[in-house]
């Protein structure tokens, strides 16, 4: 077992978006993707696979999210309790987490808050950033 903490890099600045396999998670993920490329930062995203996921549905992945490389799949393992990961993190799978480079969470929604993603994402990235910061 492992904490999602060793998801984030150590090497290198990078965030880390953690979503659930879900259509309108992907999209938050692409859009993700897109932004941190404009702002030039480096981004993973964490697709969590329920256990038991077979290798076709994990291959979504790869064809959701091309042209990018940069994510990975995680599948969570059996637990005696039969909590998912979402629910033992007691959130939704429809939620998604960014996680900065220094482990904090910056951003946590539910994809069904999300009107515009890339709009969404932009923002999160430029209040992370202080990009709109007004100096006194």
């Amino acid at each position: 077992m492992f904490s999602t903490l060793d998801l984030v890099s150590m090497d290198k600045l990078e965030f880390v978006l953690i979503i659930a396999p879900l259509k309108e998670s992907y999209e938050i993920a692409r859009a993700t993707l897109k932004v941190a490329d404009e702002f030039k930062l480096s981004v993973k995203v964490c697709v969590m696979w329920p256990h038991g996921c077979d290798d076709v549905e994990v291959e979504e992945s790869r064809s959701v999210l091309a042209p990018w490389t940069n994510y990975v799949n995680v599948e969570e393992l059996p637990r005696v309790s039969g909590n998912s990961w979402w629910e033992m993190c007691r959130i939704s799978r429809k939620n998604v987490i960014l996680v900065r480079p220094d482990e904090h969470i910056a951003w946590r929604t539910e994809w069904d808050m999300v009107r515009d993603a890339d709009s969404e994402v932009r923002g999160v990235f430029s209040q992370i950033l202080c990009l709109n910061c007004h100096q006194t």
